[in-house]
């Protein structure tokens, strides 16, 4: 006879967060009514996405499975004679979660069977790391902009650059920094356990995703793991799989300028704000399909998706962006011990209008390297020996890249120029296109011991190859530009020995266009041993990484002659002087092979359980990092003389629109007096040594195809930054599907870099002693606030200091940021027709310079033991900006209704962003020319007037209709409703950056962009949506 009895049972997830993680386990114990463990127990494990294995208890009554898909429908069936039969359903694997079971067998028949339902309790007593998981309750349910950075922007303690009302921001990824973070590269993104971070732009995705293709997400804050290299924000994102059941997916999302308030207030408009920014349209669409190619053995999961967004800036120019999106997944699994997973995503990307904004407001064409976008491939294989030996083997391949070309211009064939006083550059630009491939090899064991030393073990061990490289090119057309209607002092042609304002006059810019190729590669060791004993976890792990940068040939060229732009606008004689004073070169390979970051990482964790019933968890975690290498860092073995530039004055007299050889000009640099460059001939008759770093630099002009080794000397000292954190944490499970949490955590950043001018002939390098005071801030300028900074004292260069070339790059001693901050974290699992997460942030974040950590000590008093904040962001006509607020508030609810009626909500609010508060001041009778000027900050970060943005919030609201189709099919209709209270909040604006000030002639060059507005919060606007899966 079988009985079917409905149980609930407790369920630990034992979460270790890691971006390298893409599934989880389930293990337990079996025992006997009276707690005595049963070996040779047959458990076998079912679920829609795995074949079904089958595991037989040891001696200790233990069983495991390890490397499963994240799935809700796992089975266990529990078998031994003597013993009723006991089936567990509904067991839940995550992400990174071991899921602990213990089971009882009741006395029976092997034919009597016991059902059981699992339940997850909301505490773990087996992590010391801090996050979230994002499961797809959240993704699906709550009203978001659809992408990874707003599920960012829901984390406890992230802050994110830009507020993406209803998708008008999915078209260019965000900038996001958390716990004190001075830098932003040390953020990690992860796809189905796979490093993909940009090589070059460091921190930053290299590619964009299909919402609906993702299972789940978690997301790491601090007490990282030993899988991941630093201690950034570290996001993991795992797509959906193929099972035995065949799946059909698809939605259509909706927004349109018909659904769309105006939030254009008199304040704005006051300001001579036009309009604020808008949608014109967005359409998200896509579909998806997964199921059997060999039921139990063989599955195929895919997906297509499109998001068309067109927007409206500030500026009244339009910012349109394509994303589309294609990903697939192979999982084979011929025998039980065996699980093969093929994956490839590609993302493509086109935007027009990239980067519009008030000094340049048509912006970008932005499209991919290749063309259905970029690429990131995978390969991987594990194995099972046994029930406690994983053994694994991935090979990945990213093939990031994109490139520019100025809207106003793609072909490239117009001269570029820019209007001085409005800092506008009405018709070209620069173009850019970058090849960032990423090569890696990981090895990865995970062995279970739950006898030695009478303790429990999960060890994992791990070895990485990485290559990642950045082949990038940029240019003006030509490689020229052109400045005009300056609106400061340039020369003196009249010999008083003043600079004046001179009506007319340009300035050419010439340089060999830019061509860089970086690249590096990194071993990465790492080991680790969870051991649990009782109450206490303690959490043993070391990480090794050897990274190692090389800068491999390239070539450069300057003057293009049959370039339209030097036919134009040179004289034939101008252009072929200057061919020979700056001409093409290229070069070989040049690297180091002693300059290696080589970085030991400790992590250290305790968790302990107070109360003894799993309930009331102590944590504390104790973690060192290193960074991730950029790319980037091979550009200190940039040879000498493989760039270079020249700059000439131009008066066309003639008005011939035409560069003739008497037209342009080099200065003395004592007096400022006009020189002439080039005779009637053409023939360059210009001084070269007085002009170095001001109308030259970066090329010997008397050997100028002389390629020799890196300006910069890398001093043994230099390498890694270090992050030392210690984070505590108490956390309290109140009800059923209801937790608590408050972490205290403390972080110092150090053992930073800096690039200190250099004579490598004397070994002398730059220090404070070369600074000298210049003068004192004057006591008041009309129209400028100099806040706290007036009457203090101003630095520059000692007369004799010379300029050079030439760099030591060593590490800045004394120099440090701190970071104290606490979150108060609460989790509420759907359940009981309800869900709600949330917390509450205070942070505090100081610099200190010590002793020796400054050079120019101007704005010391400003700086020295006060607030910083890293300045990211930007892109997509977006300016950067400090990212930096002393409290947050999140919220995100779900409530379900009557008549399968869903109501979801989110809910943001913080602190405004800081405004930096600076000028320049110059003073042209200071005795060094080299140093004559020099950037005053007027207040410190956060105090004076107009020092931050308005305090923010958001509110937006969902209802959906959820209509069944069977089992388990679902079609749900929705309607989102994004800045409920249609609130225009300035949320971005230009630094109050006051300009330039001549203290001898008493001018002040105004800055044309100081404190203008650049984002307003987009106003309300509804979207409509069908999503269905059957």
């Amino acid at each position: 006879m079988r009985k079917g009895l409905i149980l609930l049972s407790v369920v630990v997830l034992a979460v270790s967060l890691s971006a390298q993680v893409r599934t989880g386990s389930i293990s337990g114990k079996v025992a006997d009514p009276d707690g005595n463990a049963l070996p040779g127990v047959a458990v076998t494990l079912t679920s829609n996405v795995i074949a079904a294995v089958t595991s037989v208890t040891t001696d200790e009554g233990q069983f495991r499975f390890l490397a499963l898909p994240p799935a809700k429908d796992y089975e266990l069936k529990v078998e031994l004679t003597g013993f009723k039969t006991r089936i567990e359903r509904g067991v839940i694997v995550v992400i990174g979660a071991n899921t602990s079971m213990n089971i009882v067998l009741e006395v029976g028949v092997l034919e009597e069977q016991v059902t059981v339902i699992a339940v997850s309790p909301m505490v773990d007593s087996k992590k010391t790391s801090v996050g979230v998981n994002v499961t797809q309750d959240v993704l699906q349910g709550l009203p978001t902009a659809r992408d990874p950075w707003v599920v960012l922007q829901m984390v406890p303690g992230v802050l994110v650059d830009r507020e993406n009302i209803g998708g008008t921001e999915s078209g260019q990824q965000s900038g996001y920094a958390g716990k004190g973070d001075p830098g932003l590269g040390d953020n990690v993104w992860s796809v189905d356990g796979v490093v993909i971070t940009d090589p070059a732009a460091i921190g930053a995705s290299p590619t964009y995703f299909d919402f609906d293709a993702f299972q789940e997400m978690n997301v790491s804050i601090g007490g990282n793991d030993v899988t991941v290299q630093t201690g950034g924000i570290a996001l993991n994102m795992i797509t959906r799989r193929g099972g035995n059941a065949v799946n059909i997916g698809g939605r259509v999302y909706m927004t349109d300028k018909k659904f769309q308030d105006e939030n254009l207030t008199d304040e704005l408009i006051a300001e001579g704000i036009p309009r604020t920014n808008v949608i014109r349209g967005i359409k998200d669409f896509g579909v998806n399909v997964g199921g059997p190619i060999w039921k139990d053995h063989i599955w195929l999961w895919g997906s297509y998706g499109v998001q068309d967004i067109k927007t409206q800036n500030l500026y009244d120019r339009a910012d349109d962006t394509l994303l589309t999106n294609y990903v697939a997944k192979l999982n084979v699994q011929v025998v039980p011990q065996n699980r093969f997973e093929a994956f490839i995503h590609v993302g493509g990307k086109e935007k027009f209008g990239r980067d519009s904004s008030y000094t340049f407001p048509l912006g970008y064409y932005q499209g991919s390297k290749y063309y259905f976008g970029t690429p990131v491939l995978k390969i991987q294989d594990e194995h099972m020996f046994g029930d406690n030996l994983l053994v694994s083997y991935r090979y990945n391949w990213n093939g990031g890249g994109f490139q520019f070309q100025p809207m106003a211009d793609r072909d490239m064939q117009k001269l570029t120029y820019n209007d001085v006083t409005t800092g506008i550059w009405p018709q070209g630009y620069w173009n850019y296109f970058t090849s960032r491939p990423v090569n890696n090899h990981n090895l990865f064991l995970n062995y279970f011991n739950d006898t030695f030393l009478n303790v429990s073990h999960d060890i994992k061990f791990g070895v990485e190859y990485n290559d990642r490289g950045t082949d990038s090119s940029s240019h003006t057309p030509g490689n020229v530009y052109l400045y005009q209607n300056f609106n400061y002092e340039t020369l003196d042609p009249d010999g008083t020995g003043t600079p004046k304002l001179v009506p007319g006059i340009q300035q050419w810019n010439i340089y060999r266009g830019y061509y860089e190729s970086y690249h590096m590669n990194s071993w990465d060791v790492f080991f680790s041993d969870t051991i649990t004993t009782g109450r206490l976890t303690v959490l043993l792990g070391l990480r090794y990484d050897d990274q190692n940068p090389r800068y491999d040939p390239a070539s450069q060229q300057a003057v293009l002659k049959d370039h339209p732009v030097w036919k134009q606008y040179f004289a034939p004689s101008v252009t072929n002087t200057i061919d020979t004073l700056i001409p093409a070169l290229k070069w070989d390979a040049f690297d180091d092979p002693n300059y290696h970051w080589k970085v030991f990482s400790p992590r250290l964790g305790f968790t302990y359980d107070i109360t003894g019933d799993g309930r009331t968890l102590a944590k504390l975690n104790l973690a060192q990092y290193g960074d991730f290498m950029g790319t980037a860092e091979a550009s200190y073995f940039a040879p000498v003389g493989a760039g270079g530039w020249l700059n000439f004055y131009w008066m066309d007299d003639n008005g011939n629109n035409v560069a003739d050889p008497t037209e342009l000009f080099w200065y003395d640099p004592n007096t400022y007096l006009p020189l002439h460059a080039f005779d009637g001939s053409g023939n360059f008759i210009g001084n070269w040594d007085p002009m170095l770093d001001l109308m030259w630099g970066g090329y010997d002009p008397l050997n100028p195809q002389a390629i020799s080794a890196s300006r910069y000397t890398i001093d043994k000292s230099a390498g890694s930054t270090r992050t030392q954190e210690a984070m505590f944490t108490l956390e309290r499970e109140i009800f059923t599907d209801f937790s608590v949490a408050v972490d205290l955590t403390y972080r110092k950043y150090d053992r930073f870099n800096w690039n200190l001018r250099y004579f490598p002939d004397t070994g002398e390098q730059e220090s404070k002693d070369w600074y000298m005071v210049a003068g004192q801030v004057p006591s008041s300028i009309p129209t400028v606030d100099l806040g706290e900074a007036a009457g203090k004292d101003w630095y520059v260069w000692e007369g004799g200091v010379g300029s050079t070339l030439y760099r030591l790059r060593t590490r800045r001693p004394d120099f440090k940021y701190n970071y104290m901050g606490v979150d108060l974290r609460f989790n509420k699992r759907l359940s009981n027709r309800w869900m709600f997460n949330g917390s509450f942030t205070l942070q505090d974040q100081k610099q200190h310079f010590g002793d020796a950590g400054y050079l120019n000590p101007t704005n010391l008093w400003s700086e020295d033991k006060n607030l910083y904040s890293v300045s990211g962001g930007g892109g997509s006509g977006k300016i950067g900006q400090l990212i930096y607020s002393k409290w947050l508030v999140k919220l995100e609810g779900l409530y379900q209704l009557p008549f399968d009626f869903n109501l979801g909500a989110t809910f943001t609010a913080r602190e405004g962003h800081y405004i930096p508060h600076t000028m320049n001041i110059s003073d042209p009778r200071l005795p060094n020319p080299a140093s004559r000027s020099t950037t005053v900050r007027l207040d410190p970060i956060g105090q004076g007037a107009n020092a931050k943005l308005p305090t923010f919030f958001n509110l937006n609201l969902r209802l959906e209709k959820a209509i069944r189709i069977a089992e388990h099919g679902r079609i749900y209709v929705m309607a989102d409703m994004f800045n409920v209270f249609n609130k225009a909040t300035m949320d971005r604006r230009y630094d109050r950056y006051e300009g330039s000030y001549n203290m001898q002639s008493g001018y002040l060059q105004p800055n044309a962009t100081e404190f203008k507005a650049n984002q307003v919060l987009n106003p309300r606007v509804i979207r409509f949506g069908v999503r269905f899966q059957i």
